[in-house]
């Protein structure tokens, strides 16, 4: 179980995978995962889920007649599970806007070239983050890249990775 962190109380950060260091190239961290679709994004979708079972629950049990009174005490009863999942929704968006910009600057740096909104125009590959790399290399006509590079030869910036 996750550490309760009393300002970000909204998230359990569960499934999220460690970055790897800045320093580290490219083409691993891409691999590790820390260009992926934010996490918070299937936690909000768990909160909503949560909040539609308690909502529904609150209105098969109620003994409340009135039904406007019944589904407002519903709403109340699950409510913190909506806010979660806008809390979860928001921060989501915000880490992907963040990731995005690093991985677009990343790969102008590793490749020399902006090519980021030629790159949205196509479908690659499988479509993941990887395939987006191996375009790019291909759309410069690169050789080996300072990743595949550092990756050869074993530099202090690949120690124990792979």
């Amino acid at each position: 179980m996750a550490k309760y962190n009393p300002y970000r109380w909204w998230t359990t950060n569960a499934h999220r995978k460690k970055p790897l260091k800045k320093s580290s190239p490219l083409l691993l961290r891409i691999r590790n995962g820390d260009f992926e679709y934010s996490p918070f994004f299937e936690e909000a979708k768990d909160n909503a889920k949560l909040y539609d079972d308690m909502y529904n629950d609150f209105m098969k049990k109620s003994l409340i007649k009135d039904e406007k009174e019944k589904t407002h005490e519903a709403h109340q009863y699950a409510k913190m599970k909506h806010i979660k999942e806008l809390k979860l929704l928001e921060s989501g968006h915000d880490e992907e806007v963040m990731r995005l910009y690093q991985l677009r600057n990343e790969l102008e740096k590793e490749f020399g070239k902006d090519l980021w909104d030629e790159c949205l125009k196509r479908q690659r590959g499988k479509g993941t983050t990887e395939d987006i790399y191996w375009w790019y290399k291909k759309k410069t006509k690169m050789g080996f890249t300072p990743s595949e590079i550092a990756i050869k030869f074993g530099r202090n910036s690949t120690k124990g990775l792979r």
